[in-house]
Formats: C-alpha cells, sequence, structure tokens
C-alpha cells in the first residue's frame, strides 16, 4: 500500500516487496519488453523516474528501486547507506527478478552503485 504521503496521481504504480539483507526494498515493475534497471541518485528514490516509467513501460519492463533507507524501502539499524551496500542490495534483486541482458538508466549515486554490479556480470569474451 502506497503511504498517503506519496501523490496516487503522480506515482500511479503498484508496489512490490522484498527482504534483502534484512531490508525491506521497494520497487517498482511495470511494463514487458526488454528490461530497464532505473536506479536512481542520493538522496531520491524510485519517484524520480515516474514520468520515464509511464513513458517506457510499453516498450520495456521497467524496474524502479528504491534503496534501503530511500523512498519506500527501509534499513535495518547498522546499515550503513554506502554505495558497495546498496550494490549488494540492487545485486540480490536482479537475481531475485530473474533480470538477465539489462539496460540500465542511472542518475548520481546510480552510476557507481549500477557499474558496480555490471562489472561482476560483464563476460570476459568482450
Amino acid at each position: 500500500m502506497t503511504p498517503q504521503w506519496v501523490p496516487h496521481d503522480l506515482y500511479p504504480f503498484d508496489n512490490h516487496y522484498v527482504e534483502i539483507d534484512r531490508c525491506r526494498v521497494h520497487y517498482v515493475d511495470e511494463g514487458s519488453g526488454p528490461p530497464l534497471l532505473l536506479l536512481h541518485g542520493n538522496p531520491t528514490w524510485s519517484f524520480l523516474y515516474r514520468d520515464i516509467i509511464t513513458g517506457l513501460r510499453h516498450r520495456f519492463r521497467c524496474v524502479a528501486v528504491d534503496y534501503p533507507g530511500f523512498g519506500l524501502s527501509t534499513a535495518p539499524r547498522g546499515y550503513g547507506f554506502t554505495p558497495a551496500e546498496h550494490a549488494q542490495v540492487i545485486e540480490e534483486l536482479i537475481t531475485f527478478l530473474d533480470l538477465q541482458n539489462t539496460t540500465m538508466m542511472v542518475h548520481d549515486w546510480g552510476g557507481p552503485i549500477g557499474f558496480a554490479v555490471a562489472t561482476r556480470h560483464v563476460s570476459p569474451h568482450l
């Protein structure tokens, strides 16, 4: 359920949650087609990508994540909010959602977070 402080007319998406490393991770999963992983910066959240999701969900499976402690996600006590920790959560979410041949759209911290994950999964035969 979306909190009352989030206007439904601006953020009309179904909310999805998964537990990863004691974090309750929120993500939007809209549309169909090749996966497009949308990674926000600091201190934003998936709300940043609302118009992009609406515009591209007819051609892509748009997955927009809130890092632990951002947006609608929660972080446990002791979570450090570092790009490395966020990258680990994103990597586990990618595995959970079975995202393959994914295109990333990144903003700000989304760059080092997303590329940390991508470099661990790039074929050495390129």
